[in-house]
């Protein structure tokens, strides 16, 4: 009703220029503010971290597998006794060679004792090639990155749970 009265309303008269400028300006105020407090904005955030998620997860597994293959020409026997990816990871940034596993505690990153006890064992009796130590900080650099990335993906999954706490409680009790 205002729209089709608008011209009636107003005092002063105003030119079809005018008009047609205000007509514009409110519209883009319009636009602006539903762009602003759209819910759907929301769901763009959770979607957003849902596909960082996927890739991240992808990108552990590739410089995971690469750490392996790559450290595993130094001690081969570790991939089949340490199976956690992130925790191998961890193992080789703390310990580098395998002469140093001897003297390391690894009961931070292992849990198992026995497990422990067969890594330092096994490393004692490797197969495995000697590597320079150029080659021992690249592979230590590339499982700090194995481990940065799964801390952030670890946060960022908490950050997802949350806000989907906050958008949809039900789903995310289900799911």
């Amino acid at each position: 009703g205002i729209r089709s009265q608008l011209e009636g309303l107003l005092e002063g008269g105003i030119t079809d220029e005018q008009f047609k400028a205000m007509r514009l300006g409110l519209s883009h105020s319009l636009s602006r503010y539903k762009l602003k407090f759209s819910p759907d904005k929301v769901d763009t955030m959770i979607i957003q971290a849902i596909g960082l998620l996927d890739e991240l997860d992808k990108e552990i597994n590739t410089y995971a597998m690469r750490v392996k293959e790559w450290y595993g020409w130094h001690y081969p026997e570790m991939a089949k006794i340490v199976t956690d990816t992130i925790g191998y990871s961890r193992v080789v940034l703390k310990v580098g060679t395998r002469e140093h596993f001897r003297t390391m505690d690894l009961s931070s990153i292992i849990e198992d004792d026995t497990i422990e006890q067969t890594v330092k064992e096994t490393a004692e009796i490797s197969m495995g090639t000697e590597l320079a130590q150029m080659d021992i900080d690249n592979i230590q650099s590339l499982a700090s990155e194995v481990v940065k990335m799964s801390e952030y993906r670890a946060e960022l999954n908490a950050y997802l749970f949350n806000r989907m706490q906050a958008i949809a409680p039900n789903l995310t009790c289900m799911v």
